[in-house]
């Protein structure tokens, strides 16, 4: 990528123009927070996806351990689940 600067003759010297250079400063800036908030709106976004798939995942096991008919089933069902390990679903409560 090139750089140029306007130039302006004054007290018998070219000097660059600063105008130039505050207006290729506010670019870059600009271009940073348009970076951060790109940035800001994936991660809400990676968020967001998290979230709605934790809560489908819990709302399978609520729906699995509601199929049991009484309280030992209950009990087996919720075993069976502490034993596989089905995506930490103990933690159901705590979100």
């Amino acid at each position: 990528m090139s750089f140029t600067a306007a130039l302006y003759e004054g007290d018998s010297a070219i000097h660059k123009s600063s105008h130039y250079a505050e207006l290729a400063a506010a670019e870059v800036k600009g271009w940073t927070t348009l970076f951060e908030r790109i940035w800001n709106g994936l991660k809400s976004f990676a968020l967001w996806i998290d979230e709605k798939s934790r809560q489908a995942q819990y709302r399978r096991v609520e729906r699995y351990l509601a199929q049991s008919n009484d309280l030992a089933e209950l009990e087996r069902r919720i075993r069976q689940l502490e034993r596989s390990n089905q995506s930490n679903w103990i933690d159901c409560a705590s979100r």
